[in-house]
């Protein structure tokens, strides 16, 4: 999944093909983190312009914390 381009975002990061965080470099907001489904497609994204905001919400997403 990692290397993976989805709506034009580049997974950079996959918990347990559960949670991703994504990179698009062109777009306004270009931090992404999806929930996937059991088919691996994304849904409920938050979209962040930086990316220690999306790291924080990927690691909240991924761990509970």
């Amino acid at each position: 999944m990692i290397g993976k381009t989805i709506n034009r975002y580049k997974i950079i990061g996959n918990i347990n093909n559960r949670v991703v965080i994504a990179h698009n470099p062109n777009a306004i907001e270009p931090w992404v983190v999806w929930w996937l489904d059991k088919d691996g497609d994304p849904y409920s994204g938050s979209y962040f312009a930086s990316r220690n905001s999306a790291a924080k919400e990927f690691m909240e997403r991924a761990f509970n914390v």
